[in-house]
C-alpha cells in the first residue's frame, strides 16, 4: 500500500487515512464483501470443540444441538463386575397411601461402615411365557405397600444404614444371587426333588432384594421362575405342589403373593386366588396345617394333627397375600385361628412355643412362634414378649450348628429384627459376622455344622443334592436381606 502524499503533518492526520480505506472498500467487488462478513458470523457464533484421540488433537464443529446427545452414558458393570454404588436416580415403585404402618425414613447412611447399594435399572420386559403380555406395564409405576418400601432404590441404603447392615453383608447377597442365577433349572424351576418350595424360597431371597421381572440382572431369572410355579398350579388345579402341601404348596404361594404385591400383575391370581384358597379351606379345627392339609386331625392326643413348624409357612403366606390385595374370604379369621393355636402351645413357664402341644419345643419353634404372632397383629402379646426374651438367649454358631440350622436362625433372625432394641442389636452383630464368614466362594452356602459337614447318618432336612444348596443359601441370603426386606414392626 502506497502512503498518502504530501507533508508529515498530512501523513498523520486521521482523516487522511479513513478517506483512503473508504476509497479502497469501495472498489473492492460485493461477493467479496459477503464472503468476510459470513466468514466473521461463524467465528463469532459457531461451537467449537476439540476432541483428544490418541493421534493428537483433533478439532471439528460441533451443532450445539448436539453436544448432548453424543455425551453416552457408559452401560452398566456385567454381574461378575458389579460394584457397590449407589443408583439412587433408579425409579422406584410408587408407595401407596393406603398400605399400613407408612415409613419415614430418609436419612443417609450414618457411618463409613454403611452400604451403597447396586440398584438394577429398569430392562425390557421379559416377552416369552403366558405372562408376557402383562409385563409390558412399567413396573416402576406400581403401587407398592409401604411394608416393602425399603427394598428399592436409595431406600434400601438407607435401611441398611439404620439397622446394621454392612457393605460385606449385601457383597455376601449379590454373590448368592448370582450363583441362584447361574443354578436355576432349564425350565425355571430350582431344586431336584421338592421342585415347588425351593422354586418359592429362591424367588422370596430375589424379592426380598426388590428384583423383580423388570430387574437388569435378574428380571428374566425371576420371571421364568414365577412362570414354572403358575405352570404347576394351573395343572394342578391351583395347587402348587403333589407332594408334602403343607410346606411346599405354602412356601409356592408365598412367593407368588410377594410377587404380586410388588407387580400387580393381573394374569398372577388366575392361579394365586385359588391358591390362597386352598391354605384357608384346609385349616385344622384347632387353627393348625397338618401334613397333606389333612383337616381331620388324629387320635393321638400327644399329636393331635398339625403343628407349629406348618404353621409358620402357611401364616406367611396368608399374611403376604393380604398385604398384596388378594380378595379370597375369610383369611383374616384363618389367621386368628392360627393365633389362638400358637397361643395353645406356648408354654408361659418355660416361654416356649411347643411342636403340637404345650410344653417341648425347640429355638427354632420359639422363632416361628413369635414371627407369625407379630405378622398376626400380637406382637406385643404376653406369648410374643416372652418368646423374644428366650430368642435373646440363643446362639448363632456355625460350628456347633447342623442340619436345621439355617431353618431356624432363619425365623429368629426375622422375629428379632421385628422386635428390634437390644435383643435385635446383639443379634444382627452375632449373626452377621458368622453367616458372611461360611459362604463359599461360588455364592452358596453348605449346611451349617463342623468342618466336613453333618454325620451321614440321623435325621435330615433336605437331603436332595440339588435341594440342599438351595435350600441352605436362600434361608441365610434372607436372614442378611433382613434389613430391607420388611418394614419392622417397631416402626
Amino acid at each position: 500500500m502506497q502512503a498518502p502524499t504530501g507533508s508529515v503533518s498530512s501523513w498523520l492526520n486521521p482523516q487522511a487515512w479513513t478517506d483512503l480505506i473508504l476509497t479502497r472498500f469501495r472498489s473492492v467487488p460485493f461477493y467479496l464483501v459477503a464472503l468476510l462478513l459470513h466468514l466473521l458470523f461463524i467465528l463469532l457464533f459457531g461451537t467449537y470443540e476439540v476432541t483428544r484421540t490418541q493421534s493428537g488433537m483433533v478439532s471439528v464443529f460441533v451443532a450445539p444441538s448436539a453436544q448432548k446427545a453424543n455425551d453416552s452414558v457408559p452401560p452398566p458393570p456385567p454381574p461378575e463386575q458389579r460394584k457397590e454404588q449407589n443408583l439412587a436416580t433408579t425409579k422406584q415403585p410408587t408407595t401407596s397411601a393406603t398400605a399400613a404402618r407408612p415409613i419415614t425414613v430418609a436419612t443417609p447412611l450414618p457411618s463409613p461402615t454403611a452400604v451403597s447399594i447396586v440398584t438394577p435399572t429398569v430392562a425390557a420386559p421379559v416377552t416369552s411365557g403366558d405372562l408376557s403380555k402383562s409385563l409390558i406395564k412399567n413396573l416402576a409405576n406400581v403401587k407398592v405397600s409401604s411394608l416393602y418400601q425399603n427394598r428399592f432404590g436409595s431406600e434400601r441404603g438407607n435401611a441398611m444404614g439404620k439397622f446394621g447392615g454392612t457393605r460385606q453383608g449385601e457383597g455376601a447377597v449379590l454373590r448368592a444371587l448370582d450363583w441362584l442365577k447361574a443354578n436355576q433349572n432349564p425350565d425355571g424351576s430350582w431344586g431336584g426333588h421338592y421342585r415347588s418350595s425351593m422354586t418359592g424360597l429362591a424367588l422370596l431371597t430375589f424379592l426380598a432384594h426388590g428384583e423383580r421381572q423388570d430387574s437388569q440382572h435378574y428380571g428374566e431369572t425371576v420371571q421364568k421362575g414365577v412362570q414354572w410355579l403358575m405352570e404347576v398350579g394351573k395343572k394342578n388345579r391351583n395347587k402348587l405342589a403333589t407332594e408334602h402341601v403343607e410346606y411346599q404348596h405354602a412356601i409356592a404361594t408365598y412367593a407368588l403373593a410377594e410377587d404380586y404385591a410388588l407387580t400387580q400383575i393381573s394374569d398372577l391370581l388366575t392361579v394365586l386366588e385359588g391358591a390362597v384358597q386352598l391354605i384357608v379351606s384346609n385349616q385344622a379345627p384347632n387353627g393348625s396345617w397338618d401334613y397333606g392339609y389333612n383337616k381331620v386331625g388324629r387320635e393321638d392326643p400327644k399329636r393331635p394333627g398339625g403343628d407349629t413348624s406348618i404353621v409358620g409357612w402357611n401364616v406367611q403366606a396368608l399374611k403376604a397375600a393380604k398385604m398384596a390385595g388378594v380378595k379370597v374370604a375369610g383369611i383374616d379369621a384363618c389367621l386368628q385361628k392360627a393365633l389362638e393355636f400358637l397361643r395353645g402351645v406356648y408354654d408361659d413357664k418355660k416361654h416356649q412355643f411347643g411342636y403340637a402341644v404345650r410344653g417341648g419345643g425347640s429355638p427354632a419353634l420359639v422363632g416361628v412362634g413369635v414371627l407369625c404372632m407379630q405378622f398376626i397383629n400380637a406382637g406385643d402379646s404376653k406369648e410374643a414378649k416372652g418368646g423374644q426374651r428366650t430368642l435373646s438367649t440363643y446362639k448363632c454358631e456355625w460350628e456347633k450348628g447342623g442340619e436345621g440350622s439355617s431353618y431356624g436362625w432363619y425365623y429368629m433372625t426375622q422375629a428379632l429384627f421385628q422386635a428390634g432394641g437390644s435383643y435385635w442389636t446383639a443379634w444382627n452383630r452375632m449373626f452377621r459376622e458368622e453367616i458372611i464368614r461360611y459362604q463359599k466362594a461360588d455364592g452358596s452356602w453348605p449346611v451349617p455344622g463342623p468342618a466336613g459337614g453333618p454325620p451321614a447318618t440321623g435325621w435330615r432336612q433336605v437331603t436332595d443334592p440339588k435341594d440342599q444348596p438351595v435350600y441352605h443359601t436362600t434361608l441365610l441370603c434372607m436372614m442378611l436381606e433382613v434389613y430391607y426386606r420388611f418394614l419392622p414392626t417397631f416402626k
